[in-house]
């Protein structure tokens, strides 16, 4: 009890030290706090590191609330018949408190039925967590309409501005020239650096690590994974296929590796969300359950790091891909006789591409907005603006700050 009473000590003395020194970036997300005006649990998820654990915590300044952060070492090993001591030991150092914090709360098997008890105990309750399957147990059972998900992803291209002090101006509604220059060459930078906190704050040089963690603490251990070099080469593989449809049979057939184990190491990526997937649009549901998936990576840091790739053209697409996956929506590409939808949203038709012109746009990107019916079509380019008919043509600065 004394040692777990020192570990949640150490916890909030760290918490405040980090809110006193360090500069917060406000996120461009809802409110948030609203779910847990009455009690209730608020899941707060997505990939490791992406700010979560600092979202959580800025939803409480100001109230007295319990945390514990299960992704500590000295926690390692703690059974969910000891959550009670942890329970008691909050209880005693910080009161009765309104609000709990349990940060990566799923390290712990069979958590969900602790968490429900204490929402019935009318606490209101926060857990984070980076892996997208963490609710589907028990708690989503206990739970149903009780509680809240919001999956967090690293910076967006404006919290990246917000986090450089970048002043953006408008004039009724307008970009100045100096603004937009400013804007572009940021750009450049957020295609190479990614959006991760600790990337930006510390050094380029953090990405390796964690890349490393996730890897290791989000998929090899919850997968049992033995081939581990293995594992980090098909890692690797699969985030080189980025914006672009990959076949795992092929990739079970190149690796030696049977269908089985390279699919539940696909959807362990997916679990940990580094990648996000696009389905193949179809009204035939055998052909979209068959087709590939297409593939986006969570960062672009990812990209040029370890995959060390700097195709502009499809650094474009994954970046929409993530703004629109920001936005709520599900990802769907169509594909037909000579020629392909990247983005089929509702009902709005997207492609992306790297031009700075008109004439720069490839024929096929025009005539395969042609070949759908949809109310909106979009051409998300490097820095053409026009509409032509009824396609617009939108630079991807203006899409990511817009959207």
């Amino acid at each position: 009890m004394s040692e777990i009473k020192q570990v949640l000590v150490d916890q909030k003395a760290r918490l405040e030290r980090k809110f006193e020194k360090e500069r917060i970036i406000e996120r461009g997300i809802p409110d948030l706090k609203k779910y847990l005006s009455q009690p209730n649990v608020l899941a707060i998820l997505g990939v490791r590191r992406s700010g979560k654990s600092t979202l959580a915590e800025t939803l409480l300044r100001g109230e007295n609330f319990g945390y514990i952060n299960f992704d500590d070492d000295r926690l390692a090993g703690i059974k969910v018949e000891d959550l009670h001591k942890v329970e008691k030991a909050l209880y005693e150092l910080f009161g009765e408190v309104e609000y709990l914090l349990f940060d990566e709360i799923h390290n712990v098997e069979g958590w969900e039925l602790f968490v429900s008890r204490l929402r019935e105990e009318d606490k209101k309750i926060i857990v984070t967590g980076s892996n997208s399957k963490m609710l589907s147990g028990e708690l989503a059972t206990a739970l149903t309409g009780r509680h809240v998900n919001f999956t967090l992803f690293p910076f967006s291209f404006s919290e990246y501005l917000r986090f450089k002090g970048v002043r953006i101006e408008k004039v009724k509604n307008t970009f100045t020239t100096s603004s937009e220059g400013v804007i572009k060459g940021e750009l450049e930078n957020y295609m190479k650096e990614g959006g991760f906190p600790e990337v930006l704050k510390i050094s380029e040089d953090l990405i390796f690590s964690i890349f490393s963690d996730i890897v290791y603490k989000d998929i090899v251990q919850r997968l049992r994974i033995k081939r581990i070099e293995l594992f980090k080469a098909f890692v690797v593989n699969i985030i080189k296929y980025y914006s672009n449809e990959v076949s795992l049979s092929r990739l079970s057939k190149t690796l030696k590796l049977s269908n089985n184990t390279v699919e539940d190491w696909f959807n362990g990526l997916v679990n940990a969300y580094v990648i996000i997937t696009s389905e193949r649009f179809t009204n035939k549901p055998r052909e979209g359950m068959t087709s590939p998936k297409k593939i986006y990576v969570i960062d672009t840091g990812f990209i040029s790091s370890i995959a060390l790739d700097d195709s502009k053209g499809r650094i474009m697409e994954n970046l929409v891909a993530l703004q629109l996956s920001r936005m709520g929506e599900k990802l769907f590409y169509a594909k037909g006789n000579n020629y392909e939808i990247d983005f089929l949203i509702k009902d709005k038709a997207i492609q992306v591409t790297y031009a700075s012109g008109r004439d720069e746009i490839p024929k096929r990107e025009i005539e395969g907005l042609n070949k759908v019916k949809t109310k909106e079509k979009i051409v998300i380019t490097w820095d053409y603006e026009d509409k032509v008919g009824e396609i617009k043509f939108i630079p991807i600065w203006k899409f990511l700050l817009n959207s």
